[in-house]
């Protein structure tokens, strides 16, 4: 539940989407931003927090994680994904996206009666992160670019009845935002596309060995976001572009990574920025179950996932997900040298507006939700609000003023 209280943070380094406002003040009430400044005069407020010392950001949001902290979203109860959500919180996501793997419709069943059961009533605790929706990574994708996922779930596109068991998942909750990563050459992807988003969801190409062309007819039917990019797409060829030629060069294009040091060289990141800025480029976890476990194997999506200092394998090979959060991610751009506020916008305003909900999250601006982090120089939260509700994650957190 929001409270009215006005609460004041002032001293801090402020991480805009553009720069540092340092030091500068924010005011939160009823849940919202209200105002942000550099100015010497400070408002009135029923609760002053001096964080001089520290970054003070928007709440991370994850539009692509399967799991954490031993919680896998395909066989987990409304107590697992409670679980998760703290866990998340913990570390600076404050909205995330779980995700499926493609599954047969019994476990897809499963899961949308736990977040039909969970997702109306997690905002009863503001020390978990807040569930903004669910995003189906397949199970139109193609068989030629499974990575980590088992093509025996995968499927084509005929008719409705091809569908069905993703398209009623009207959770009553605002927003409740639908997402799936499809492969548009697969058989009836094109007309897929179409009837998604006649029904509003947010669609992205992934698992995919599109054309350019096909890419094209994609992108003219409302699809302009790529899937962990370049991973599990067809590799850039001087003569055949594909997805990632596409991505590159067609400007309405956002593409997410999944920054590890394991699916991507830091100099494919350098090579992607130089090429595209940071306006367009969001960061994703792609965390399974054993995120937060540290090496071992786990049984997930019915087979062993080794993880070994940090890199994931499954027995064939490939890697299976990540096992970072997004502040690991947004850590790992400091130290390739991209600027905090460029590294934060891609863990925060990007993934808002792919999921189009930046009019509400994703940046420290009046009249959004006041989704705020409090950062260490290690970019570890001592204190998270979420929905302007104050969670103390440190043990000695920044005081308010008047306290020893």
């Amino acid at each position: 539940m929001r409270t009215s209280r006005r609460i004041l943070l002032y001293g801090g380094r402020l991480v805009l989407p553009d720069r540092l406002l340092e030091p500068g003040w924010v005011l939160i009430q009823g849940g919202i931003i209200q105002e942000v400044s550099a100015a010497e005069k400070l408002p009135s407020a029923d609760e002053r927090l001096d964080v001089s010392g520290y970054y003070v950001a928007p709440g991370m949001l994850d539009l692509h994680i399967h799991g954490s902290a031993g919680v896998d979203l395909l066989t987990a109860t409304a107590e697992d994904l409670h679980r998760w959500a703290r866990f998340l919180l913990r570390h600076g996501v404050t909205r995330f996206l779980p995700t499926t793997v493609p599954a047969d419709p019994t476990q897809y069943a499963h899961v949308r009666a736990t977040l039909a059961e969970y997702v109306p009533e997690q905002e009863r605790d503001p020390r978990a992160a807040s569930i903004l929706g669910v995003h189906f990574e397949g199970p139109i994708v193609s068989p030629r670019r499974p990575g980590a996922l088992n093509p025996r779930d995968f499927r084509t596109f005929r008719s409705l009845r091809d569908v069905e068991d993703l398209l009623t998942w009207d959770i009553p909750a605002r927003p409740f935002v639908r997402m799936m990563t499809l492969a548009p050459e697969v058989e009836g992807g094109l007309a897929l596309i179409e009837e998604l988003r006649r029904r509003g969801f947010r669609l992205a190409i992934g698992h995919s060995e599109a054309s350019f062309e096909i890419c094209e007819a994609a992108a003219e039917r409302g699809v302009t976001h790529v899937t962990h990019f370049p991973n599990a797409l067809a590799p850039l060829h001087h003569r055949q572009l594909g997805v990632v030629g596409w991505a590159l060069l067609e400007e309405r294009v956002t593409l997410d990574l999944i920054a590890d040091g394991h699916h991507l060289d830091r100099r494919m990141v350098a090579l992607v920025k130089k090429v595209m800025g940071t306006d367009r480029l969001a960061l994703i976890s792609d965390a399974i179950a054993a995120a937060g476990l540290g090496d071992g194997q786990y049984e997930i999506w019915g087979e062993m996932i080794r993880v070994v200092n940090g890199r994931t394998e499954n027995a064939a090979g490939a890697l299976a997900g990540s096992v970072i959060t997004l502040r690991d991610a947004v850590r790992h751009l400091l130290q390739w040298g991209v600027p905090l506020p460029e590294a934060m916008r891609m863990a925060t305003l990007v993934p808002a507006r792919v999921l189009g909900v930046a009019e509400a999250f994703g940046a420290l601006e009046p009249g959004k939700r006041a989704d705020v982090l409090v950062l260490d120089e290690q970019l570890r939260p001592h204190l998270v609000l979420r929905d302007g509700e104050i969670v103390r994650l440190s043990e000695e957190p920044p005081s308010p003023v008047g306290t020893p």
